[in-house]
Order: structure tokens, then sequence, then C-alpha cells
């Protein structure tokens, strides 16, 4: 999250998917006068501009696009998932709540070790109740909408209730999914009777696709609210679906979900040249590894390259890859392990690392900047997160992380 000088900036990262407030207009976001609501998907994003023209928030627009990506992308994000939420006001103001999904209580660090204290196989990880946590968006949108909600919680369901009761077209993008990783929504009976055909292909794109099941389950939580899916019937069935998929003990429980409580973090925060850049602290990775990343290349002139210089791409990303080894040996969960948040932004460690990177060559060795331990580098591409940012009229800007399937490695 950005302060007020870098709103301007947001805008021109809108997406094509980006919906303006004005329904009648093609206008840039920057050039409404009542904000702005970018996601990955147009219809869920046009869902956040419904709330902003009722003159919702920022954080009711946001809430209502999750929403819709529930509908519309349910292959990586939605309220069987996680996710981190930052919200910025025109002064400066940041805060940042953390839905991100939680194990079972009884579970243990070996939890993904078979008898013999090997590492499971991927596919029996992957594909069962061992990498399912407690969902946390309902909650998280709950307490966002508690802070900073302007319309009924019950109106913000209700593009999301339309698209899955009407239906919505099959993506180009949700039929590439399909292809190469539908083999996972097709061991539950009722994904694939919803996405595949009789023959058992991926529906083709522009195929309408109605969920009324899922249309009457917000229904119920719009009404009920998020209580009704953290506790009883929806509650009940996810726990005992969960455990009876999970091939060992400590499985979730009625008591897990119920447990479960979205829990407000402290941002991180440093400065860029004359920026105050504000995100998501741990057990995010997002602020101190985008910190790290312009404090490596604060000493290059990177205004005199052109976006197209090679030199650019070069620096940029060597300085990724110094950021990333950090990142994957020191970013966990800070309930659990301690995360040394000031040293990975100090500027003066952020120089010195900095300094390794040359406009020449590349760097044929990377490791963390203050531990001999290395990154094992083994995570597969991820393709199951889906990033959305809402902006109010009163300037107040949300960005939101909302996170389920997390990986397209192959499955053997």
């Amino acid at each position: 999250m950005i302060n007020r000088l870098l709103l301007p900036a947001l805008a021109l990262l809108c997406l094509p998917a980006c919906a303006t407030t004005q329904q009648d207009s093609p206008a840039a976001p920057a050039a409404s006068a009542r904000g702005m609501v970018s996601a990955a998907d147009p219809r869920a994003a046009e869902a956040g501009a419904q709330m902003l023209r009722k003159g919702g928030s920022a954080t009711d627009a946001a809430i209502a696009t999750m929403l819709a990506l529930t509908v519309v992308e349910p292959q990586s994000s939605g309220i069987g998932g996680g996710g981190f939420y930052l919200r910025g006001t025109a002064n400066g103001k940041v805060e940042t709540l953390d839905g991100r999904e939680t194990a079972p209580a009884d579970a243990t660090p070996d939890w993904f070790l078979s008898e013999n204290g090997k590492p499971v196989a991927y596919r029996k990880a992957v594909t069962s109740g061992l990498s399912i946590g407690v969902p946390g968006n309902l909650a998280l949108a709950s307490e966002a909408h508690r802070r900073h909600g302007k319309l009924s919680w019950a109106t913000l369901f209700e593009p999301a209730i339309k698209l899955a009761r009407e239906g919505w077209s099959v993506s180009e993008r949700f039929h590439k999914f399909l292809s190469f990783a539908g083999h996972r929504a097709s061991r539950d009976p009722a994904g694939k009777a919803l996405f595949f055909s009789a023959d058992g292909q991926p529906l083709p794109i522009g195929t309408i696709v109605r969920n009324p099941e899922l249309a009457e389950t917000l229904g119920r939580i719009a009404s009920a609210g998020p209580e009704s899916f953290y506790r009883g019937p929806i509650a009940e069935q996810m726990a005992r679906k969960v455990a009876k998929d999970t091939p060992q003990a400590a499985a979730m429980t009625e008591r897990d979900v119920a447990s479960y409580k979205a829990m407000p973090r402290d941002p991180v925060c440093g400065m860029y040249r004359t920026y105050r850049i504000c995100g998501m602290g741990p057990p995010s990775s997002g602020a101190t590894t985008v910190l790290a990343i312009l404090g490596q290349l604060e000493h290059f002139d990177l205004g005199a390259m052109r976006a197209d210089s090679p030199v650019f791409w070069h620096v940029f990303a060597e300085s990724q890859r110094l950021a990333y080894a950090d990142r994957e040996r020191f970013l966990a969960d800070p309930d659990f392990v301690a995360v040394p948040v000031p040293r990975l932004i100090d500027p003066d460690y952020l120089a010195q690392r900095g300094a390794l990177i040359s406009r020449a060559e590349t760097l044929s060795d990377v490791q963390p900047g203050f531990d001999n331990a290395p990154p094992d580098g083994m995570e597969p591409p991820e393709h199951g997160t889906s990033h959305f940012v809402a902006v109010d009229r009163a300037g107040n800007a949300v960005s939101y992380t909302c996170l389920l399937y997390t990986s397209d490695a192959a499955d053997d």
C-alpha cells in the first residue's frame, strides 16, 4: 500500500479488467471522481464498481470484488481461501489484516512427513486435506467491513449471487486452468459436473455456467452473516469433508473452523527516495521483498534507463534474486517464527546488498545476506493468487490479495 503521493500512479497500473464508476464512459480510472476498481476479471471489477456507485467505501468494493471472484475465478480466489487486506487513507494512515488460512489446531511440525519421517509424496500432500486450511476470507471481510464498511453486509453479496444464479461465461484463462490442472476439480463429483462435459473435457470458452448451490450458500451468508459460515451446517460439512480426505490424524474439526479469527497486523513501511511505501508484513513476504528490491536498486539511476532497457531489466532481476534469497530464508508466520523484519529492510543493509549488483554481470551465487543457510529454490510456479485494488471517492485505497490454489507444478 502506498501513500497518497502515489495514488495517481496506482491508476496507471489498472488492468484491462479495471472498471471505473462511470458506466457509460471509457475514461481512464484516474479521471473518475468516484473511484476505481482493478481486478483479474472484469465481472469482479464491475461488482466492486457497483458498490462505489452506491456510495460504498473502498472496503465495500474490495469485498464485493472478492465475492464475485468466488464465482468467476474459482481456481484462484474466493471464500474458500484466505487473504491479506491493506487499507491506506488519503492522509497516509495504513492498517493491515491477516486472513490467511490456518492449519488444524492439532497439526504438528511433522504434518507433511510420513510415518518413516520422510516427506509425503507431492500428490498426496497437495491433493488431500493435508494442504487445506480453515478459510479466512469471510472472517477477514467481516472484520474489514466492521471497521470501514458503509453499505450493508448483504448488499456486498448481490453481484456475486446474481452471477452464480444467472450464469457467467467460461473465460480463456479459466479454460486453460481446467486444461492443465482440471484433474483436481474433477476429483470432486460436483466440480466435475459443473466444469466438465459428459465426456470429461473442460467446458469450451464462452460456455455459460450456473451454480445455484453457490448462489444459495452466498445468500445464506449474506442474510445470516459470516457466523453462518464458521458455525452450523456449512462448517460441519466443510470440516467433515476435509477430514475425510486427510490421510492422517489431527485433521480439521468443527472446532478449528469455529475458532478462526482474522488478525490485525502491523504494516511494514520504508522509504524509497521520497516515497513512503507500506505493505503487508509477516506472514506475508510482500512488504519486505518489495522494499528490499527497491532499496537495493536505489543507487542506480533508473530514471535514466528506458523501460525497454536491457540494463534496467538485468539489475531489476538481480535485485529480485537477492531479495528472494532473504525472503525464502527468513519469512514465516510470526506467531511461530521470529522474522528479522527491521534488519531485512534496514537501508544500510540493503545498500550493501545492492552493491553486489553489477550492470554488466550476473551474480553466480546468490545467498541470504546474513545467514549461511541457502534457499532451496524448489518453489514451483504459482498461479493460485488473485490481487485486486479499490479506491473510493475519499481517496481511501484497499489492496487485497486473495489466495486458494498455490501451485501448478506436476503432481507426480
